[in-house]
C-alpha cells in the first residue's frame, strides 16, 4: 500500500509539474478558448451540422504566430479536401459496394500510416486516413447521394470557419517574438541549474535546497517540447533577409539532457552532499552563469582534470562542456539566414528503403479493417470511432501506443463523462438561452487549451475538448435518426441543450474496442519495443556522426547542416522512445529503463565526439585538418570505427574488434572515441 501511495504521489507530482502557468500560456488558452466560443456561437446560428469536427479542428491548428496558424489551417484544410474527394471516388467507381468500403479502409490506412512515417508532411499524412475513414462510414446509411456528398463536405465547412475565426485572432491578439520567448525558456532552464549548484557549493543552504531541486524537476520533466516547438515557430514564420536565429538546434538536446542528469543528481542528494564535492558543484555554478552570460571563453576544457572528478560530475562536466561549445558563436555553429535556407524534402531519405515502415503501415490497416468489420457486424455505428482511434494512437512502439491510447481515455473521460454529460444532467436542463451553453464551450476550450500546451499531457487536452464537443453537440452531428427513409427533412434545426447520453458512451466504448484490438495485433501478434528501437536509432546516429566527421572543411556547410539536422531528428525521437518505456507495463520495465539510460548515455557521448571535432575553436580544427597521417585521414578511421559501432549494434552474430581512434587525433576525441565504443560494447552485451 504505501508503495501504491508513492507511485501514485509520484505521478500527481508530475502532472503539477506539466501545469503551472508559463510563458505565454495564458494567454494562447484564452485566445484558443475565445476562437472555439466565437466559432460555436456562429456555428449554432448556421445551424450547420458536424460542428464538433470543425471546432477540434482550431486545437490541432494553434500557435502562437499568426502566419504558422494560417499556413498550417491552410494544409489542414487542402489535405481534408484531397481525402474527401478521394473516398467520393472510390465511392463513384465502385457503386457503393461493401466490399470496396472494407477494402477501402485498408488502402487508405495503410497510405496514411504509411506517409506518417516515411513522409515529413505528418498533418496531409494524417488526413489522408481521417476524412476518407469518416466519409466511407456516412455511406454506409444508404442515403441519398446528394445527401452524403452535403454530409462529407460539412467537416470541411465548419473547419473552415472555425480556424478562420481563429486565425483572425490570432493576428488581432498575437504580438510574440518567438525568438525572444526561445530565449527566455533557455535562460529560465539555466537559471534553475545555477540556482541548484550554486546551492550545493554552499555551506550553509537551508531550506532553499530541495525547492531548487524542485524546478529543476519540472524543467527535466517537461523536456525539450516547449524549446522545440518555439524553434519551429522561429524557422518556419518568414523574415526579413539577413535575419538570424539567435539559438542553434543543437542547444536543445543537450540542455535537455544537462537538466535529466542535474535532476538525477538532485534526486539522489537531495539532504546535500560531501564537503569535497563542494567546489566542482560552485565550478559548475560558474560555468553556467558563464554561458548565460555569453562569456564562453571561461569555460574551459574538462579533459585535463575530469578524471579527478567525482563520478557523478563527471557527466555534468562533459554535457556541460558539449552545451558551452554548440552555444558559442562558431563559424560551424552560427545562425543560418533563414531565407536561404533549402526546403524540406516531401519525403525522408529512407522513406522506400526502410521497412519497419511497410511494418507499422501493415499493422495499422489490420487494426482499422478489423474495427470497422466488427462494428458493422454488430450493427453499432455509434462505436465507429474505433477506427479512427487506431489511426491517431497507433505509433510505432508498445510503449508509445499504450501511452497515447491511456491518454485518449483519460481525456474522453474528462472531456466526454465529467464535462459533458456533467453539463447534460446540472447546467442545460436549468437554462432556456444559448449563454450557459456558449459559457460551457469556453471554459471547457480553456481548461483543454491550457493542458494542450503540455508537453507531456498535451494530447490529453486535446482528447478532453474533443470528447465534449461530440457530446454536448450531438443535435448537431448527423442527424440520421431523424432522417432514416425521411431524406426530405431539412438537417437545420433550432438550438436545443442535449439530453441524451448515448455519444459519449458509444465514443468510450469505441476506443476501448480499439484498445482490445491493437492489443492483440501490436504487443502479441507483432511486439515492438521501445528499447529495441533505440538501440537502432543509436545505430544510426552513429552512422550519420560517421558521415559527417570527414566532411568537415571539405564540403559546403548546408549539406553538414543536414547530416546534424538528421542526427538532431535521432536524438528527438529517441528521447520521445524513453519517456514511454514506463507505459509497456510489463516484467522488463526496469531493464528496459537502465538500457534506456546507457543508449541516451551513448548518444550524449556520440554527440560530444563531434564537438570534439566541429566545435572546438577554429585553430585547433585547422590543425587537426591540416595534419593528417599517411594513408587514410584520422577522420575517415574514426568514421570507419562508428560505423563497426552500428552493425555490432544491429547484429549479435557480428564479430567485435576494436577501432581505436588515430593516435595523432586531440587528447578529447581519443578520449570521447574510447568512452563510446565502451558504452557501444556494454549495450550490444547487454542486448544479446
Amino acid at each position: 500500500m504505501p508503495e501504491a501511495f508513492a507511485q501514485t504521489r509520484g505521478w500527481l507530482d508530475k502532472v503539477f509539474q506539466e501545469l503551472p502557468p508559463a510563458h505565454g500560456r495564458y494567454a494562447g488558452a484564452l485566445r484558443t478558448a475565445f476562437a472555439a466560443t466565437l466559432a460555436a456561437a456562429i456555428l449554432l446560428m448556421l445551424q450547420v451540422p458536424m460542428i464538433a469536427p470543425g471546432l477540434y479542428l482550431i486545437f490541432l491548428v494553434s500557435y502562437d504566430v499568426p502566419y504558422l496558424t494560417l499556413r498550417r489551417s491552410v494544409m489542414e484544410l487542402v489535405s481534408q479536401c484531397a481525402g474527401v474527394a478521394l473516398a467520393l471516388m472510390l465511392i463513384q467507381v465502385t457503386g457503393n459496394d461493401p466490399m470496396a468500403r472494407v477494402l477501402g479502409i485498408a488502402a487508405f490506412t495503410f497510405l496514411s500510416a504509411f506517409l506518417l512515417n516515411a513522409c515529413t508532411a505528418r498533418v496531409a499524412a494524417m488526413n489522408l486516413g481521417i476524412f476518407p475513414l469518416l466519409t466511407l462510414s456516412l455511406w454506409e446509411y444508404h442515403l441519398p447521394p446528394k445527401l452524403l456528398v452535403y454530409l462529407s463536405a460539412a467537416p470541411i465547412a465548419t473547419g473552415a470557419l472555425a480556424v478562420g475565426c481563429k486565425v483572425a485572432i490570432e493576428y488581432l491578439f498575437t504580438h510574440r517574438d518567438p525568438q525572444r520567448a526561445l530565449q527566455l525558456e533557455i535562460a529560465a532552464r539555466l537559471k534553475a541549474l545555477r540556482a541548484m549548484f550554486a546551492l550545493y557549493g554552499m555551506e550553509n543552504s537551508g531550506d532553499q535546497l530541495k525547492p531548487a531541486i524542485a524546478a529543476v524537476s519540472r524543467y527535466a520533466f517537461a523536456g525539450q517540447g516547449k524549446m522545440l516547438s518555439l524553434l519551429k515557430e522561429v524557422q518556419s514564420q518568414p523574415m526579413a533577409h539577413g535575419t538570424e536565429v539567435a539559438v542553434h538546434s543543437a542547444v536543445i538536446p543537450f540542455l535537455a539532457r544537462l537538466l535529466d542528469q542535474a535532476a538525477s543528481f538532485g534526486r539522489q542528494s537531495s539532504e546535500g552532499m560531501d564537503e569535497s564535492w563542494k567546489p566542482a558543484a560552485t565550478r559548475i555554478a560558474h560555468t553556467l552563469h558563464a554561458i548565460e552570460t555569453g562569456r564562453f571563453e571561461e569555460v574551459t576544457n574538462p579533459d585535463e582534470d575530469i578524471a579527478r572528478l567525482h563520478a557523478p560530475f563527471r557527466t555534468l562536466f562533459q554535457t556541460l562542456y558539449n552545451l558551452a561549445a554548440v552555444s558559442r558563436p562558431t563559424r560551424q555553429y552560427a545562425a543560418v539566414d533563414l531565407p536561404q535556407q533549402k526546403k524540406e524534402p516531401l519525403f525522408k531519405a529512407d522513406a522506400w528503403t526502410n521497412r519497419e515502415y511497410l511494418a507499422y503501415a501493415a499493422k495499422l490497416s489490420l487494426c482499422a479493417t478489423l474495427c470497422y468489420i466488427i462494428y458493422n457486424a454488430l450493427a453499432w455505428p455509434g462505436i465507429s470511432t474505433a477506427t479512427l482511434t487506431v489511426l491517431v494512437a497507433g505509433l510505432s512502439t508498445s510503449g508509445t501506443t499504450n501511452q497515447k491510447m491511456l491518454f485518449r481515455i483519460v481525456g474522453a473521460l474528462i472531456g466526454g463523462v465529467i464535462f459533458g454529460i456533467g453539463c447534460i444532467v446540472f447546467v442545460y436542463p436549468f437554462s432556456d438561452t444559448l449563454l450557459p451553453f456558449l459559457l460551457s464551450v469556453a471554459c471547457v476550450s480553456f481548461l483543454a487549451a491550457w493542458i494542450a500546451r503540455s508537453a507531456h499531457l498535451g494530447y490529453i487536452g486535446l482528447q478532453i475538448v474533443f470528447a465534449f464537443y461530440l457530446v454536448v453537440f450531438q443535435e448537431y452531428a448527423i442527424p440520421l435518426g431523424k432522417l432514416g427513409e425521411h431524406a426530405h427533412i431539412d438537417l437545420a434545426h433550432g438550438f436545443g441543450a442535449p439530453t441524451i447520453m448515448t455519444l459519449g458512451r458509444d465514443r468510450l466504448l469505441g476506443i476501448l474496442l480499439a484498445l482490445v484490438v491493437m492489443w492483440a495485433i501490436f504487443h502479441r501478434l507483432h511486439p515492438e519495443r521501445a528499447v529495441e528501437k533505440m538501440r537502432r536509432n543509436l545505430a544510426r546516429l552513429l552512422r550519420v556522426v560517421a558521415d559527417v566527421l570527414p566532411r568537415f572543411g571539405n564540403v559546403p556547410a548546408d549539406q553538414i547542416n543536414a547530416l546534424r539536422e538528421e542526427a538532431q531528428s535521432i536524438v528527438v525521437e529517441t528521447r520521445g522512445l524513453a519517456e514511454a518505456i514506463p507505459y509497456e507495463l510489463d516484467q522488463h520495465m526496469q531493464r528496459d529503463m537502465e538500457m534506456s539510460e546507457a543508449i541516451q548515455n551513448a548518444i550524449s557521448s556520440a554527440g560530444s565526439l563531434m564537438l570534439h571535432v566541429a566545435a572546438q575553436d577554429r585553430a585547433k580544427e585547422d590543425a587537426f585538418a591540416t595534419h593528417r597521417p599517411p594513408g587514410r585521414a584520422q577522420e575517415d578511421r574514426i568514421a570507419d570505427g562508428l560505423r563497426r559501432m552500428a552493425i555490432l549494434l544491429e547484429d549479435p552474430s557480428a564479430q567485435s574488434d576494436m577501432h581505436a581512434a588515430p593516435p595523432e587525433s586531440p587528447a578529447g576525441v581519443r578520449e570521447a572515441y574510447s568512452i563510446l565504443w565502451q558504452q557501444c560494447a556494454e549495450i550490444r552485451a547487454d542486448s544479446y
